[in-house]
């Protein structure tokens, strides 16, 4: 089975003093979902000023639907963050120009007890190049408790290079005027694991840097 890009599954949602998305390292999502029967799952680390993220994001697809759930745990502030959320594809990206699908998400502050915020998405992926080069589109709404909604949209990039690596880069702002930038490789070991290395940047109101390291794996039937 070939292991289909990471994605992150909705786009950032902003809370307190950093940047999280209930999705996986990658803040811009590909039109492509687990194969039907097939569970996945996506962990990383995010290194930033002052602190570190742990997360991880299993998903299985049963009945067309993607079902995910990611779990995010901060150490400063101190807090753990629930992302459920649902994926369907609309037109399968392999072996054509180009994809689409649909993800609604949701935002569950553990910590407080209480639902923070939800989010929605339209990911479509073009072909570039076959078997190279992949161009992931954006556009999408979030909404966190107690903050007007916001337009969405991310721009990312997935470019195929000699032996098993790739170069992945992606933008992300929404429309209180911040800005998300990332820049990294892919390294596969067949077909069922990948690992990702990013570099990554924001600006506007929440201004900061950070590195990922992303662990993906594609579980046995």
């Amino acid at each position: 089975m070939k292991l289909k890009p990471i994605h992150g599954a909705c786009l950032p949602l902003l809370l307190a003093a950093r940047t999280l998305h209930a999705g996986a390292s990658l803040y811009v999502d590909d039109a492509a979902t687990t194969p039907e029967g097939r569970c996945q799952v996506e962990s990383w680390v995010r290194t930033y000023a002052p602190g570190r993220e742990w997360s991880t994001l299993p998903a299985c697809t049963r009945g067309g639907n993607e079902y995910s759930l990611g779990v995010s745990r901060f150490d400063r502030p101190r807090d753990v963050l629930f992302t459920p959320g649902v994926k369907r594809t609309l037109r399968d990206p392999d072996g054509q120009a180009w994809g689409a699908a649909v993800f609604v998400g949701a935002l569950w502050d553990a910590t407080h007890g209480r639902l923070d915020g939800w989010n929605a998405n339209l990911p479509v992926t073009l072909t570039l190049m076959p078997g190279k080069t992949l161009l992931h589109v954006n556009l999408g709404w979030s909404k966190l408790h107690g903050v007007r909604g916001t337009p969405t949209a991310g721009l990312g990039l997935e470019h195929r290079l000699a032996g098993h690596w790739s170069l992945l880069a992606e933008a992300y702002a929404d429309g209180n005027g911040d800005l998300t930038r990332q820049l990294g490789a892919r390294a596969a070991f067949g077909e069922s694991v990948s690992v990702d290395l990013l570099l990554g940047r924001s600006t506007g109101h929440r201004p900061g840097r950070w590195f990922t390291l992303g662990l993906n794996v594609a579980l046995p039937d």
